[in-house]
């Protein structure tokens, strides 16, 4: 009912704003370069918005050259939210009155829901597949060529490259079909696997050098500083995926990372939390008990205190996991 309402408020209108979560991935930035690749092929006029502007290793993304990063002015009829599961996720966004009606696209299972309409649909491997869904019901046509190599990004990086468990006969042949539509998926998984600047190389070298075993070896958790980044002129961004290296080691159940974002100063502590699953451990319970959400393999939380007490937080609520 849900999808239907949104379906309903494209057909209906004609400009929209499309934003993602702050700190986008090829899930949040490809589900809203594919949604408006679609709003444009329907005759809409789709503004796209990106709070921190386009990470260097998404840029390859079709239409990512168009995205803003400031909040667009003028009226638009609705805004819609990709892949933000909660609220503190959410960029800046125009006034109500400018906005029109804000309509969350995401697929997360654990969530803080906001806006007017919420389209989640947790059986979805992506938030990209459910804008494929919404496409589904807007046309009987093939998938846009512009819309097709984003949303195929977005499918292969929230899949793991098509290797997580949530990967189904389902998942490939979605792949499949937009990999019909002139995807290179070479172009796509070298991008968001490979391709790595010195800099990040050197900074997963301080990754592995920090990783510790815990609670029987089943956890491994690694705390990257402001000096990390300093001595390897690496960014934020450059972490994404390193948490997975952790979950690599033979035993762990479940790897989280910390680190301090470089936005962070002394006066407001800040620590981000990034928690990967094994599969069988529930990740997404661990991020909501600290006041985050995500997936059962993969979640995140953000904490305003200090490195030290969000590591004694983090293991304790991975211990309440692992012996639940």
């Amino acid at each position: 009912m849900s999808r239907e309402l949104a379906v309903r408020a494209i057909r209906e209108g004609s400009r929209f704003l499309v934003t993602c979560h702050v700190r986008p991935d090829a899930d949040a930035l490809g589900s809203a370069l594919g949604l408006a690749a679609m709003l444009r092929v329907l005759g809409k006029e789709p503004v796209v918005y990106c709070q921190d502007g386009v990470p260097p290793n998404l840029l390859f993304l079709t239409g990512s050259s168009e995205v803003v990063g400031t909040t667009p002015g003028g009226r638009f009829d609705a805004t819609f939210v990709m892949d933000a599961a909660a609220r503190v996720l959410v960029p800046v966004l125009p006034s109500r009155s400018e906005s029109g009606p804000v309509i969350v696209v995401d697929h997360h299972a654990a969530h803080d829901d906001f806006g007017e309409l919420v389209v989640r649909e947790i059986d979805a491997c992506a938030t990209g597949e459910v804008v494929l869904r919404m496409w589904s019901d807007l046309s009987d046509g093939a998938v846009p060529a512009d819309a097709a190599q984003p949303l195929y990004a977005a499918v292969a990086a929230d899949t793991g490259g098509f290797r997580y468990p949530g990967t189904t006969g389902d998942t490939l042949r979605l792949g499949a079909s937009l990999l019909d539509r002139g995807v290179s998926t070479w172009t796509v998984s070298s991008n968001l696997f490979e391709r790595w600047a010195r800099e990040r190389m050197a900074l997963l070298g301080e990754v592995l050098r920090a990783m510790e075993v815990h609670h029987e070896g089943r956890c491994a958790v690694v705390c990257v500083g402001r000096d990390a980044f300093e001595r390897t002129g690496a960014t934020d961004e450059m972490l994404e995926g390193m948490v997975n290296y952790g979950r690599m080691l033979d035993g762990v159940k479940i790897a989280a990372l910390l680190w301090v974002p470089r936005t962070a100063d002394a006066a407001r502590p800040e620590i981000k939390i990034s928690l990967r699953s094994d599969g069988e451990a529930d990740v997404a319970a661990v991020a909501v008990a600290l006041g985050g959400g995500g997936h059962r393999v993969a979640a995140g939380v953000s904490l305003a205190t200090t490195m030290p007490e969000a590591h004694t937080r983090v293991l304790a609520a991975i211990r309440s996991q692992l012996d639940g």
